[in-house]
Formats: structure tokens, sequence, C-alpha cells
């Protein structure tokens, strides 16, 4: 069996890659943690931190809902009428319309 040279050279390369690979995935270079931890914070997260540290619990009075004005309040809406829903295709050109 007799191998040309492209042959040999692509055999070569494709070792060198799986090689290449194997270090990278196998030998855990590749995984090692950062070389430090420590979160530095810039400016404006610093100061995001601050305000929403100064944030307070929203409350509402809900005492309104048992006045009796508002036990009075007459609903005014209109009911609207369910209506077809119109062309399949609005697009489409309109029957009986001659268009350019």
């Amino acid at each position: 069996m007799k191998l040309d040279s492209n042959t040999i050279l692509l055999i070569v390369a494709s070792l060198i890659v799986a090689a290449g690979a194997y270090w990278y995935f196998f030998t855990g270079t590749g995984n090692q943690p950062p070389l430090t931890t420590d979160v530095q914070q810039n400016e404006a997260q610093a100061r995001f931190s601050t305000l929403v540290s100064k944030l307070t619990p929203i409350s509402f009075d809900t005492s309104i809902f048992s006045d009796p004005n508002f036990a009075a309040l007459i609903d005014l809406s209109t009911p609207i009428a369910p209506e077809s829903a119109g062309r399949l295709d609005p697009f489409a050109a309109v029957p009986g319309v001659i268009g350019k």
C-alpha cells in the first residue's frame, strides 16, 4: 500500500489536532479559576447599591374602598358589540375594485 504526500500530511495534521484537543480538554489547564475573585465595583455600581439600600417598602391606604363616596360611584362604561374579524388576507385585492 503506497501513501502519497497529501495523505501523510493529512494524517500528521489530524494527529496534531487530536493531541491539542486532548491536551486542552483532559489536562485541566483550561479550567483554572481566575487569578482574583475580589469583585471590584465601579462608581455607578456603588451608587446604585447605595440608592437601593435607601428604598423603603410601598404601602397603600385602602380605607378609600370603604368610603361612602367610593361606594356611590356608578359604572358608565359602554358595552362593545362583537364584530366579524374582517378579511382573511388584508393585503389581497379588494373584489369589485379596479386597481393598477
